[in-house]
C-alpha cells in the first residue's frame, strides 16, 4: 500500500500528526436519515463521480436508509460541510464450485484413494509426495478431496455441474457509492494540511473503516468488497483502490453483481487486514519523519 511522505521538518510533523488526527476526529460520521436534504443536495462530484452522487441522493435509496435496508453516511465537518459518502450493506462473497475434465477426474480418484491409503497407514512421507506428483500434474490437494468426495457421494453432487452451488460462501460487507464532495476541498485546503493527507484517502482510513469496525460488534463479517466504476481491470480508479485503500482482486472469489456495477471491477479486502492497514496509515502519520 502506498506509504505517506511529507516534506516538512520533524518538529513541524510532530505537531501536526497530532493536531492531524485531532482534527479528523472533530468530523461527525452521520446517517443520511438524520440529515437535512438540503445539506445532502448542495454536494457536487467529478463528471466521473456524478452519477455515483445522483444514485446515492436518490429518492429510492433515501427511504432505504430510513427502512435500513442500505445504511448511508456522510462524513460532516464541525460547520457542517458534508465531505465524504458512502453506503453499507450486507452481502455475500463465494467461491465456485470447481469442476474438472475427465483425465482430470481420473487422476484425482486415484491420488484420492492413494492419499487417504497413505494417511491411514500414518505414512506422511508417502502422502506428501503423492501431494507433489498430483501438484505437477496441475491438481491440488483440495482438488482432489473434493474429486474423490464427488466419486463417493453421488447423491450430493447429483447435477451439481448445472447448479448454482458454490464451495465456500464468506460473510461480507458491500461498500457502495463512496464518493468526495468535490465543492468540499476549498474547506480541506484551508485546512493547511500537509499535501500528502489527502481528503478521500484520509477519511477513508479514519471514518469509514471506523464504520465498519462499529458494524462488525454486532454482526460476522469476514470481507469488505466493492464495484470500482472502471470498465478495464488495470483502470485509473482500480489502481486507487488497490494501491491507496488496500484492495485487491481475484479470480478465486465472486460476489453476485447488479446490473448497475455490471460493467465496474470486483475488488475485495479482508477486514483483518481493513484494520492493519487503517492502523499502518495512522501510524505513518503518527510517525511523519
Amino acid at each position: 500500500m502506498k506509504k505517506l511522505y511529507l516534506n516538512l521538518t520533524n518538529l513541524e510533523m510532530s505537531q501536526n500528526s497530532e493536531k492531524i488526527l485531532n482534527l479528523i476526529d472533530t468530523f461527525e460520521i452521520r446517517r443520511v436519515r438524520e440529515i437535512d436534504e438540503t445539506i445532502l443536495r448542495s454536494m457536487t462530484a467529478r463528471e466521473r463521480g456524478e452519477q455515483i452522487l445522483e444514485i446515492f441522493n436518490k429518492k429510492e435509496n433515501l427511504i432505504e436508509d430510513k427502512k435500513g435496508y442500505l445504511a448511508s453516511f456522510v462524513v460532516l465537518s464541525p460547520n457542517n460541510t458534508p465531505l465524504i459518502f458512502f453506503s453499507l450493506r450486507c452481502g455475500e462473497l463465494f467461491e465456485k464450485v470447481k469442476f474438472f475434465n475427465s483425465k482430470e477426474k481420473e487422476l484425482g480418484r486415484q491420488a484420492f484413494l492413494d492419499y487417504k491409503s497413505a494417511m491411514n497407514e500414518n505414512n506422511r512421507e508417502k502422502a506428501s509426495l503423492i501431494i507433489t506428483n498430483i501438484k505437477e500434474q496441475g491438481l491440488s490437494l483440495d482438488d482432489i478431496i473434493t474429486i474423490g468426495q464427488r466419486k463417493y457421494d453421488q447423491k450430493k453432487f447429483k447435477d451439481i455441474e448445472s447448479s448454482n452451488e458454490v464451495s465456500v460462501s464468506y460473510p461480507a460487507v458491500e461498500l457502495k457509492l463512496f464518493g468526495i464532495n468535490e465543492s468540499a476541498r476549498k474547506y480541506w485546503n484551508a485546512l493547511s494540511l500537509p499535501e500528502d493527507i489527502k481528503m478521500g484517502e484520509t477519511l477513508f482510513w479514519l471514518k469509514v473503516v471506523k464504520t465498519i469496525e462499529e458494524m462488525i460488534k454486532y454482526i460476522g463479517c469476514q470481507y469488505v468488497y466493492l464495484f470500482a466504476a472502471d470498465e478495464k481491470a488495470e483502470g485509473k480508479l482500480v489502481q486507487y483502490y488497490k494501491n491507496c485503500l488496500g484492495f485487491d482482486s481475484t479470480t478465486d472469489l465472486s460476489a453476485n453483481k447488479p446490473s448497475f456495477d455490471v460493467l465496474c471491477q470486483f475488488l475485495f479486502q479482508k477486514i483483518d487486514n481493513l484494520f492493519e492497514n487503517r492502523d499502518e496509515f495512522i501510524q505513518r502519520v503518527k510517525d511523519i519523519k
